[in-house]
């Protein structure tokens, strides 16, 4: 009987073995998945900087196409 025990306990040892692999297995994967959506979400931000100061810039270049100054209050005002 003392051997169906060990082997009762080798069993559940395995068991133990591949739920912790199996969740190990998981909380990598969506720590992997959260990591790369941060790095999208930072992209995504660093895009949508880019493409504002981009459009501020050719509104600058516009003011001073038509021979206007553009002071600080016009640039804050067109932000608004």
């Amino acid at each position: 009987m003392a051997k169906k025990r060990k082997s009762d306990a080798t069993r559940l040892d395995e068991v133990d073995r591949t739920m912790y692999s199996t969740f190990c297995s998981a909380a990598n994967s969506l720590s992997q998945l959260y990591s790369q959506a941060m790095h999208h979400q930072r992209l995504s931000f660093q895009a949508g900087e880019r493409h504002a100061l981009e459009k501020l810039y050719n509104w600058t270049l516009r003011q001073q196409e038509g021979g206007a100054r553009v002071a600080t209050w016009d640039v804050l005002a067109y932000i608004q």
